[in-house]
């Protein structure tokens, strides 16, 4: 914590970008605060007197109301006030409230980020080796995890060509099994361009995002088909987000590049995509070419993706469960009901019914967060391939949050 200490004013609100997960630290309660914009290198952990401060943190009390409201909590203890005080420096010096201060750094960085050229690797270092022949030993490894079932092997060597890949973004360790299967269908393909639909695990205005900047991994750089990139921007119209700031720190578009640089080189041109919430026309729509202004985007998207030499990959997770999505439940309890959930939408894709997908998660609720849903249901709109083959399923469990992740593979040739 470096910066100068400023007054904070105003009614306090919490960022809405922030990442807070419930867990138990040290067999006290915790939560765990991560910062997607990258203002805070590492994870906040809060416990104690600082939970009872963010917990009066409701968009509408000023601090000196906080304060009091603290204080009377506590039975009026004179050293609350300046407790209280200390709490929201802390949580102002580590950008965790959401302030003018907060607002200009953010507009500086969407800024900083839409003048450049590339969209260098966010977590080279991180989930996955920095230096290219660790990566590639750290790539090789997943992919020879997994024998593809006999029916797709019969595919590629009668000269079957995957069109469409399904696999997961989950942090490349929990999910290395299932990218090994979807992954291992491109081995020996050549494509023109790769259009991956991912989610914008940062996306807060817009539809979609597209960029029109190369992506660099540490195996090179990818050129963006950025002619194609100006079209779907031009056909979403409204629905566009203002800019690509959302793929900054995205994974889900990053993870899957490892796996096709390091097995298709870096010749094919991208056309990346990321997509928001479309659940506010859950009620009103019956699938995604139902959502007003949609349709000159689809159109388009699906011309794209039917052209010879277009690889297809929807970069999704699936359900989302346990108390660090939302719920009072450990993930245990959800079990059959996330599983028998997943059947039905692995169902719907592989039978191409978008009109069944859709209505899956409307009886739902989404009540299971399923994180992939845009990009799925757009999928159904714009696939051309024919067959359609499973190749698994898993749902991982995070013991420290009582939480887990589902999440599938699927190809389509």
């Amino acid at each position: 914590m470096n910066r100068t200490s400023k007054k904070i004013t105003g009614p306090l609100k919490l960022r809405a970008d922030l990442e807070i997960r419930p867990l138990n630290y040290q067999g006290r309660r915790a939560l765990l605060v991560s910062d997607r914009l990258g203002l805070i290198k590492n994870p906040v952990l809060l416990q104690g007197e600082a939970l009872e401060v963010l917990a009066l943190i409701d968009g509408q009390r000023e601090p000196d109301d906080l304060r009091l409201e603290f204080m009377r909590q506590r039975g009026y203890s004179l050293s609350g006030s300046s407790l209280v005080s200390e709490i929201l420096e802390s949580f102002r010096q580590l950008w965790l409230l959401d302030t003018p201060e907060f607002q200009a750094r953010k507009k500086s960085l969407i800024q900083e980020f839409v003048s450049l050229e590339v969209r260098e690797p966010a977590l080279a270092g991180e989930a996955y080796p920095a230096e290219p022949s660790a990566l590639k030993k750290f790539l090789g490894p997943i992919l020879e995890l997994e024998k593809l079932p006999p029916e797709i092997e019969a595919e590629l060597k009668t000269g079957g060509r995957p069109a469409v890949l399904i696999a997961p973004h989950i942090d490349l360790g929990r999910g290395r099994r299932l990218y090994s299967r979807a992954y291992a269908c491109l081995r020996g393909q050549q494509y023109r361009r790769v259009l991956v639909l991912g989610t914008g695990h940062l996306l807060e205005s817009g539809v979609v995002s597209l960029s029109a900047k190369d992506f660099a991994t540490p195996l090179g750089r990818i050129r963006t088909d950025k002619e194609t990139v100006r079209q779907l921007t031009e056909a979403a119209g409204v629905l566009a987000a203002p800019d690509d700031f959302a793929h900054k720190k995205e994974h889900s578009i990053e993870f899957q590049l490892l796996f096709l640089q390091h097995l298709l080189g870096s010749d094919f041109e991208l056309v990346p995509v990321l997509f928001g919430s479309i659940n506010q026309w859950l009620e009103t729509a019956g699938r995604a070419s139902g959502i007003p202004g949609f349709q000159p985007f689809l159109k388009e998207l699906r011309e794209i993706a039917s052209e010879p030499g277009t690889l297809v990959v929807a970069a999704v997770d699936f359900c989302h469960v346990g108390p660090k999505f939302g719920h009072q439940q450990p993930a245990s309890e959800f079990k059959e009901e996330v599983l028998a959930f997943d059947h039905g939408l692995v169902e719907a894709l592989l039978h191409r019914q978008a009109e069944l997908f859709w209505r899956l998660l409307r009886e739902n609720g989404d009540r299971f967060n399923l994180c992939g849903f845009p990009a799925l249901a757009t999928l159904l709109e714009i696939i051309t391939a024919g067959r359609g083959y499973f190749l698994g399923h898993e749902l991982v469990e995070e013991s420290a949050t009582r939480s887990a992740v589902s999440f599938a593979s699927l190809v389509y040739f």
